[in-house]
């Protein structure tokens, strides 16, 4: 059974991530010489910023704008407390790798309250308690341990990212594929994705149309809301400066 799961994992990330097109530009551009400008893998980057505004440009946007125009608040509100609520478990597995065992703790917990008084986490019964929400990913731990950030990528559909937060997203969904099953996850991380998106696709359509240069103003935009967060990339970021 696990090893199913794991093949139907490998499966949905070949689906979700290499689309046809998209292989065959990375294959392509492999072997482009390393950029010494901090930005390693910037051809490849700016095809797949190509490919992803188009897709918010012609599908995303337009879905996003339907869905915040026709869906009642509280029902948006409702699903996001729902996909919130299902990575609790995930926080709390990272914050003990990352050794903040209150933080475990309080995820746990809020797993537990909002999984039953919550109804599954549409209601955040949990903070009314005393516990607040606090989202933490193996990303994070990593980044607690002083694993450096590695070079930009920016991932089909999903944007902005780095060579360690890449990974370990990849190793999150791979593992909870052998628990909960390969088809639980990519609608979770959907889901996740979708809830995000839908609630700041305005503001990213008018980054992008006011920017000279889009790929390097999200480019910016996200190291600086990453090293804000991680020490490791702030060290990064006021050395590279």
């Amino acid at each position: 059974m696990k090893a199913s799961s794991g093949a139907q994992m490998g499966k949905s990330f070949l689906v979700l991530f290499f689309k046809k097109e998209l292989l065959a530009v990375l294959l392509v551009l492999a072997a482009t010489p390393a950029r010494a400008n901090g930005d390693p893998l910037e051809v490849v980057n700016r095809a797949v910023h190509g490919f992803n505004v188009a897709a918010q440009r012609h599908v995303l946007a337009p879905a996003a704008a339907a869905y915040m125009a026709w869906t009642p608040r509280v029902v948006r509100a409702g699903l996001a407390g729902v996909v919130a609520n299902l990575g609790e478990p995930v926080t709390a597995a990272s914050a003990l790798l990352a050794g903040e065992t209150a933080l475990a703790t309080t995820a746990a917990v809020r797993f537990g309250i909002n999984s039953t008084l919550g109804l599954g986490g549409a209601r955040d019964v949990a903070a009314g308690m005393g516990y607040p929400r606090a989202s933490l990913g193996l990303s994070d731990a990593l980044c607690r341990w002083g694993v450096p950030r590695g070079p930009y990528l920016v991932l089909p559909l999903l944007g902005p990212t780095n060579l360690r937060d890449a990974a370990g997203m990849a190793a999150t969904s791979l593992a909870l594929g052998h628990v909960v099953g390969a088809d639980v996850v990519l609608a979770w991380s959907a889901g996740a994705g979708w809830v995000e998106y839908a609630a700041v696709h305005s503001e990213l359509a008018g980054l992008e149309a006011r920017a000279l240069d889009g790929y390097a103003t999200l480019r910016s935009v996200y190291l600086q809301r990453r090293a804000w967060a991680c020490a490791v990339d702030r060290g990064e970021e006021e050395a590279s400066q």
